[in-house]
């Protein structure tokens, strides 16, 4: 059970950020000089909170893991997996000020700021995700 919740959640995680990234294509940078975004970009915030609820359910589970793997008692196990996810409430945050700026009407915005914004919007979640594998990866039981 808890490596079929891993796998579906890497795979929403996965096929949800994909799925920003084409509804993002004919915005700027994707498109020079791009569409100028609109109340029509509504519909990410859906995609992208299903995008982080299942970010955070990668996160508990390989917390869980890695406190059975390090023994730690039930209250550090507990305080483990709440410091886990303040830290991803906390990205998801910064994730959706990047998206703002990103998506926002300004006349001081560059082609590098719509760039720098585009790589931490999708790099910031498959950055967690990377981690979530390597880390998933690491705390499985070694064999002799």
């Amino acid at each position: 059970m808890e490596q079929k919740c891993f796998w579906v959640g890497w795979l929403v995680t996965l096929a949800t950020t994909g799925l920003l990234l084409l509804w993002s294509l004919p915005l700027a940078p994707f498109a020079t000089p791009g569409m100028l975004a609109n109340e029509a970009v509504i519909v990410f915030f859906p995609v992208m909170l299903l995008r982080w609820i299942a970010l955070a359910t990668l996160l508990y589970w390989s917390t869980l893991q890695w406190c059975t793997r390090l023994s730690f008692s039930t209250q550090w196990c507990v305080v483990s997996i709440i410091a886990v996810l303040l830290l991803h409430l906390v990205l998801g945050v910064i994730n959706l000020g990047i998206l703002n700026l990103w998506l926002s009407v300004l006349a001081s915005k560059t082609r590098t700021t719509e760039i720098v914004c585009v790589v931490i919007y999708f790099g910031l979640p498959l950055a967690v995700l990377g981690i979530c594998t390597v880390g998933r990866f690491l705390s499985l039981p070694q064999s002799r």
